[in-house]
């Protein structure tokens, strides 16, 4: 999945539905992070900042963007961390490509 914003912008927010072979993933009890790197030089930009989950039942997320999320132009790569009731970690569920690119 890849995603373009502006630099600087913080709307709209990051959503998303998080599934597993086909079927959404329950999330009720769950917490859900986002991660966040550049793609060429492997620095974090976003380093497990938590989600909004606005659907437990149907797997849905939203990731709501600060200013220095979005401050530097470049390509990066996200992931989504979830945290499971049992404390148990599963991470990959949503890999994006994200573009930030220059404000006019």
């Amino acid at each position: 999945m890849s995603i373009k914003i502006v630099q600087n912008d913080s709307r709209p927010p990051l959503e998303f539905s998080l599934t597993q072979d086909g079927a959404p993933v329950n999330l009720t009890g769950c917490t859900v992070k986002f991660y966040m790197k550049n793609a060429t030089t492997g620095s974090i930009k976003i380093n497990g900042v938590a989600c909004t989950v606005t659907d437990a039942v149907k797997g849905k997320c939203r990731y709501s963007w600060t200013g220095s999320d979005t401050d530097t132009v470049g390509t990066y790569l996200g992931e989504v961390e979830v945290t499971f009731g049992d404390g148990k970690i599963q991470t990959g569920f949503k890999q994006l490509s994200i573009i930030i690119r220059d404000d006019i």
